[in-house]
């Protein structure tokens, strides 16, 4: 499979997949997810009991369609597809970081790599929640939007204050932490690990630094044939989605759906490539043909985590970007840099908040209480994991934050899959620009690959 066509490759699977989950949902839908209603919800109920449940009703819609033959096929082809991306995290990015944090050669070009990398992060995130903070007011999806408030629900737990979450960077046990693919505490110790490793002296550091250069390049080697299974996987991924998601309550969040969609969308489109324009003069949509393969693996798995290894596949040897950059800057942005995640967490705050105040006048966000909502959305965007749901999920510290019933986090489920497939494709984007960026800055980018080739 020739591997600049491979993009082709992935978008045809995306188009096999919709055609078999259409297919599935057309024969099985309106049976399965009657049934999941009444198996959740007993033979009465209401529209708000419906909505408090909607991801207990969604499981067991997903769970009748396993039951199929080709519902079975496509769970078992996505699941194992999933499998093998997460097989392949980890060590690569312990490798790519112990080698890309010892490459650099002196502390000095650490601080410089970090400061570049911390400051494109931030700025990209800051300028998305504000970008979801602009149309969600202008727009006004909530407003006068006849969906049922539930009464009642079971949030997830958030963490109880900000030491749980910095201690829950420093790993008590590595492996234990790499067990459970907890990426941030890994990620810490690998950092500290290629730190120390560049401190140690020279006789000693170089057989250790050879290691895990080997290391890298075997698991470079697996990643690549793991990538090269992606359309089958992403047919049947994109095949279990829209076999199992039902048109009617999205048509009611359309409105919120379609804000979010249109902030990633000028986000991706206009504000990521301009302001790589302004630092570099470097195309990004010359960049976007070459990365398509990670975007749209993304966009699949709704999984930044579980798509890093492709990204790191791309960026290399697609852009040209050393890894010396590449595997210190994208392992980080896996992690930390959510920019769809951050806009998504404002927009959805604020939607919930418009439909809250119409059914209570008395409730009312001023503008100090959205600006609040901006930071908490910079800052939970960082701690939320790179997987599924995982912005969904840290949306409730943000709720609590702005007194917002936490149980209403239940309305968004219905939408959150596609959007989390979009937004984890704008945070992989951030990431990819990003280390064009510092690549360009640290003079790490192979011009012959992709630049001088264009």
């Amino acid at each position: 499979m020739r591997r600049r066509g491979f993009h082709r490759w992935i978008f045809a699977g995306i188009l096999a997949g919709a055609a078999w989950g259409t297919a599935l949902h057309l024969l099985y839908y309106e049976g399965f997810e009657q049934a999941a209603r009444e198996e959740v919800l007993g033979p009465t109920w209401e529209s708000a009991d419906r909505a408090a449940r909607a991801k207990e009703i969604q499981e067991a819609v997903d769970r009748k369609f396993r039951s199929t033959y080709a519902g079975s096929a496509a769970h078992g082809l996505a699941s194992l597809f999933l499998a093998l991306l997460k097989m392949v995290v980890l060590p690569l990015v312990f490798a790519s970081l112990v080698c890309g944090v010892a490459g650099m050669g002196d502390f000095k070009r650490l601080g410089t790599i970090g400061g570049r990398t911390a400051a494109w992060y931030l700025s990209t995130s800051l300028l998305a929640t504000l970008t979801g903070l602009v149309l969600v007011n202008a727009i006004g999806p909530g407003r006068d939007v006849a969906v049922a408030l539930a009464a009642a629900g079971s949030p997830p737990q958030p963490p109880e204050s900000a030491w749980d979450f910095l201690l829950a960077m420093v790993p008590e046990n590595v492996f234990a932490a790499a067990a459970r693919f907890e990426m941030l505490p890994v990620i810490v110790f690998s950092i500290l690990f290629g730190v120390f490793l560049l401190a140690a002296e020279e006789a000693r550091r170089r057989p250790v630094a050879a290691f895990f250069e080997g290391l890298f390049e075997v698991m470079m080697r697996m990643t690549t044939f793991v990538v090269s299974l992606a359309p089958v996987g992403i047919a049947a991924l994109v095949a279990r989605l829209v076999a199992s998601t039902g048109p009617a309550v999205f048509l009611e969040l359309l409105g919120y759906a379609g804000t979010v969609a249109g902030g990633l969308a000028l986000h991706f489109f206009v504000t990521l490539p301009l302001l790589l324009w302004a630092l570099t003069r470097r195309n990004a949509y010359l960049v976007m043909r070459e990365v398509s393969p990670a975007l749209l693996t993304a966009f699949s798995t709704a999984s930044s985590s579980g798509t890093f290894p492709v990204t790191l596949e791309r960026v290399e040897r697609g852009v040209g970007v050393s890894n010396r950059v590449s595997g210190f800057v994208l392992p980080l942005g896996a992690t930390v840099n959510m920019d769809g995640t951050a806009l998504y967490e404002c927009v959805a705050t604020l939607f919930v908040a418009q439909l809250y105040a119409t059914a209570h006048p008395e409730f009312h966000l001023g503008i100090g209480a959205q600006l609040t909502i901006v930071l908490l959305a910079l800052l939970v965007s960082i701690g939320a994991a790179g997987i599924p749901h995982a912005g969904l999920v840290m949306m409730v510290i943000i709720f609590q934050a702005v007194g917002l019933p936490v149980e209403l986090t239940a309305l968004l489920w219905a939408v959150d899959r596609p959007l989390d497939m979009c937004r984890t494709m704008v945070n992989v984007w951030s990431d990819i620009l990003g280390t064009v960026a510092v690549g360009h800055f640290e003079r790490e980018i192979d011009e012959r690959v992709l630049f001088q080739r264009a």
